[in-house]
């Protein structure tokens, strides 16, 4: 299907998806409470609508066998989880005035953001101290499909078909997923859960204005949303997003289109079916970083005019799920999905930056070609999985589940090279990676003393094989991966009841990234970056208080490192990053108007080979604090809320005198506040409408961070003070 897509055709889809039929049909499969409770482990919410609602609780829910290690990520699943693992939702997220994805993350231990556009087109996400570029070391997922352009050869998210109105809420799991979500999960899983069709018919229109007081322009994003039942077994979801303005910098102008649309058949009482289709575009300008000079002078301007983005992605996907009569429970899942996606980024580049003695992106130099990277990739999957349930609570039960998955990927990886005096043009690289992939895994959830103790081993098996062509040079290469993955986690009730758990975790786990497209070069042989994950801590919840304390550790053995005299990477880099996380959330029972959260991070990742062995890995801090505090008085809900990132370095060296070009030094610690003033101003069974006003970055910090991917060299500003006005209606 192909779809274009401008403002005038944003319009009408938009008109068409807010028509609703005065016809209400509410399916009475006894499936659909699981399908449309979207219940959180973070913050609560009071919506009184007709569509189901986001509630914390604590009571026993329903016995559902799902073929999912992370569940539907409920407030029960979550607290009962062997692993760190925090999820927000959209409420907490409007709390907070977090503007994109992105910002919404930083709230969460062990997450580090660089902002390089500040309206969220293209997040670089560092989990643990792991490399943020693209967030490439974190596996990204939507409704637990692979959201990444290429699961095995391209981690890197150089397209992030997500926004964040579409979002219900985010599941951050750090550590004891890895047999079943693989491979690239060094960094943990992240997975966007979108807005479910909604019991009821409802249609949600929602906007947002964000100014930015440095310079005054806005920044706006229109949302629409119809979910309706066709017939008691049927039921449809549309929804559009754009989002267009400009951030607070010079050349920054930004639009982006964000079209979905899911659909639900209940076969009959056992089987069902479930659709999605996506289609994303973005364009956007890039400004790019400054010298150290020219940030002192204004950080609004852009020394990069060539950068520029453009990304459109066509995504995919279909579950059937079939409940059989085998064992206690049983259920078999069978998943399909595919995308394709072409992405091109355009920069300035110095050819002549070696002679001079300076770096090609120095932002004060100025350029004397346009380089540009388009990419293309086509992306299929097909992934059957069992699940079972079998025992008694008061011997041993077993939760087995098992299951393959095969992904073909086919990526086009081009750069070009054209001189700005004449327009001649080269094509320094013409590279295809084709990828046929097999995984195997089985874990054993075994539960004893009357499920206090629960214990899970499980192993995953992944075979992947590489051809690698270089059209340039007229040469192939292969690559097969082979590689076992064991994990085990287990944890301890010390205290069950209804309404408290007191629950002791520890896992361990072996993970791996396989081998780059832009890593395969020279003999085309390079192995795997493999590590191995432990995790250790406690979490307490109760329907007033969710506390939680862990220690964690990556051993990261085969780090990926450019050899220049070869030019081509090895596997030579060690590190270790290693520490401690934790976060409370507290409402008074005294006086439940008042939530408070507090989250602290201490991070110690380090080299552990090579001439800077000991030192500080580049761009990690390690201490990051988050904290947020919520009043509500009537129809008013105000919240308080910040974070803070220590200092961190540019450089395996850790040097903390500037550059000139602002390449390397010491990055200065930050801290960031905002303020939000929630309005409901109608609550009815039928229709609920609230207004928000925030102030992000309340106090106007400056900060920065250092040069990122196609600028990489001197300081990328933060965004400053700005202040956002959105409305929501659902009805």
């Amino acid at each position: 299907m192909v779809i274009i897509f401008k403002r005038s055709a944003l319009c009408l889809a938009m008109f068409c998806i807010y028509q609703q039929s005065s016809a209400e049909m509410t399916p009475i499969s006894k499936k659909t409470s699981v399908e449309a409770r979207s219940d959180t482990s973070i913050t609560t919410s009071s919506i009184n609508n007709k569509a189901e609602t986001k509630v914390l609780s604590f009571t026993a829910a329903p016995i559902i066998v799902t073929a999912e290690t992370l569940g539907d990520s409920s407030a029960n699943q979550v607290k009962a989880f062997a692993g760190n693992r925090t999820v927000i939702d959209n409420d907490f997220i409007k709390k907070t005035v977090s503007n994109s994805i992105d910002g919404a993350l930083q709230f969460i231990p062990g997450v580090k953001i660089d902002d390089e556009t500040g309206t969220g087109v293209l997040p670089n996400i560092s989990v643990r101290g792991l490399s943020a570029s693209r967030s490439g070391q974190a596996q990204f997922l939507m409704d637990g499909i692979p959201l990444t352009l290429a699961p095995y050869g391209h981690t890197g998210q150089s397209i992030f078909p997500a926004t964040l109105d579409n979002l219900e809420r985010i599941d951050v799991v750090r550590g004891g997923a890895a047999t079943q979500y693989g491979p690239n999960n060094v960094g943990g899983v992240i997975n966007l859960i979108t807005k479910p069709i909604t019991k009821e018919t409802q249609t949600e229109i929602g906007t947002n204005l964000t100014v930015f007081e440095q310079n005054g322009k806005p920044l706006t994003s229109l949302y629409a949303r119809h979910s309706r039942w066709l017939n008691d077994d049927f039921g449809i979801q549309l929804e559009a997003n754009g989002i267009k303005g400009d951030s607070f910098r010079d050349h920054s102008d930004t639009e982006v289109t964000n079209l979905q649309a899911k659909a639900l058949w209940y076969i009959d009482d056992n089987q069902e079916l479930e659709g999605f289709l996506q289609y994303y575009d973005a364009d956007t300008e890039m400004p790019g970083a400054l010298s150290p000079a020219a940030y002192e002078q204004d950080v609004e301007q852009s020394q990069r005019p060539l950068e520029a983005y453009q990304g459109k992605s066509t995504r995919w996907h279909a579950k059937y799920k079939n409940y059989l009569d085998i064992g206690d429970e049983a259920v078999l899942d069978l998943t399909t999905f595919g995308h394709h996606a072409t992405r091109n980024f355009e920069w300035g580049f110095n050819s002549q930056a070696n002679k001079q003695g300076v770096h090609w992106a120095d932002p004060a130099i100025a350029a004397d070609s346009l380089r540009t990277s388009p990419r293309e990739f086509t992306v299929y999957g097909v992934e059957p999985k069992f699940s079972m349930k079998i025992g008694d609570s008061k011997n041993i039960k077993h939760h087995l589940i098992s299951g393959v998955r095969y992904v073909n990927e086919d990526i086009d990886y081009k750069l070009t090279q054209t001189k700005l005096a004449d327009g001649t043009t080269t094509m320094p690289r013409d590279w295809n990676l084709q990828t046929d992939a097999w995984a195997a895994y089985v874990s054993d959830e075994m539960s004893f003393l009357d499920e206090r103790l629960k214990v899970t081993p499980g192993i995953r098996y992944e075979n992947a094989k590489m051809t690698f062509n270089d059209a340039g040079n007229n040469t192939q290469t292969d690559n097969t991966i082979t590689e076992w993955l064991p994990g085990l986690t287990t944890s301890y009730a010390l205290t069950k009841s209804d309404d408290k758990l007191w629950l002791i975790y520890a896992n361990a786990q072996k993970s791996l990234r396989t081998p780059q497209i832009a890593n395969i070069r020279g003999n085309g042989e390079e192995g795997s970056e493999l590590a191995w994950n432990y995790e250790i801590g406690t979490r307490y919840t109760t329907d007033s208080l969710q506390a939680n304390l862990g220690l964690y550790r990556i051993d990261f053995k085969d780090q990926l490192q450019w050899n220049s005299a070869e030019q081509s990477f090895d596997n030579v880099g060690r590190t270790l990053h290693q520490g401690l996380e934790t976060a409370i959330t507290y409402t008074p029972k005294t006086f439940k108007n008042l939530d408070v959260g507090l989250s602290y991070n201490y991070l110690d990742a380090t080299l552990k080979e090579g001439a800077d062995e000991g030192n500080q890995l580049p761009y990690s801090s390690p201490h990051q604090l988050g904290w947020h505090a919520s009043y509500k008085h009537q129809d008013y809900n105000a919240t308080l809320s910040g974070v803070y990132y220590d200092k961190a370095y540019a450089d395996n060296a850790n040097t903390v005198a500037e550059s000139k070009d602002g390449g390397i030094g010491e990055t200065p610690a930050y801290q960031v506040w905002s303020l939000s003033l929630q309005k409901t101003l109608q609550d009815t069974k039928n229709e609920k409408l609230s207004v928000q006003f925030g102030i992000n970055n309340l106090f106007d910090e400056q900060y920065y961070f250092r040069g990122v991917d196609t600028s990489p060299v001197g300081r990328y500003p933060a965004p400053g003070r700005s202040y956002k006005l959105g409305l929501n209606y659902q009805f």
